[in-house]
């Protein structure tokens, strides 16, 4: 069997429909037979992959150091501390919500990772009507998918404190 080419999207979607409904209908051997001939439905081609061409000499493509102000990038370190505030001051963003489905799931995320601020595990699980052990098997769960680096990020702080302890 052939691979599906590039076919003329442009018809309607009220007669695309159509043809597809009429085309679906059919008996699955009819289907393949005209599929061998290359008569596909319309759900079947092959979309095209770019809205538009892609022009391989297009100024945004390359950088030219002699177009002053065409583009400017830094390069700047950011220490492990600024990222730990400025993830902090996003956690405690999205814990301003009104859902209080997403809060405690912000809470969640906020315990697993050993962020300052976080609730207890046991106020998480009653959140969740669920267990302690129930909240360590999820916080596993989330501490998988992170990198292991953001997980702890704050030893420092969380080693002389508990970690659920507001900071000050």
């Amino acid at each position: 069997m052939t691979r599906a080419r590039l076919n003329d999207l442009t018809a309607p979607a009220k007669e695309a429909k159509s043809f597809d409904a009429w085309f679906f209908a059919q008996p699955k051997k009819v289907q393949e037979k005209m599929r061998e001939n290359g008569v596909l439905p319309y759900a079947e081609m092959a979309q095209p992959r770019h809205v538009f061409n892609i022009d391989a000499n297009h100024p945004d493509w390359a950088f030219n150091p002699t177009d002053i102000g065409r583009r400017e990038e830094v390069d700047a370190f950011i220490s492990r501390d600024h990222v730990g505030v400025m993830l902090k001051g996003f956690m405690d963003a999205l814990a301003c919500t009104d859902n209080f489905a997403f809060r405690r799931h912000v809470e969640l995320i906020r315990w697993a990772l050993s962020l300052p601020g976080c609730l207890s595990s046991r106020l998480i699980g009653k959140m969740y009507g669920r267990s302690h052990f129930w909240m360590r098997a999820r916080a596993k769960e989330i501490q998988r998918t992170v990198n292991s680096d953001a997980c702890g990020l704050f030893p420092h702080v969380n080693a002389r404190r508990g970690k659920n302890k507001p900071l000050r």
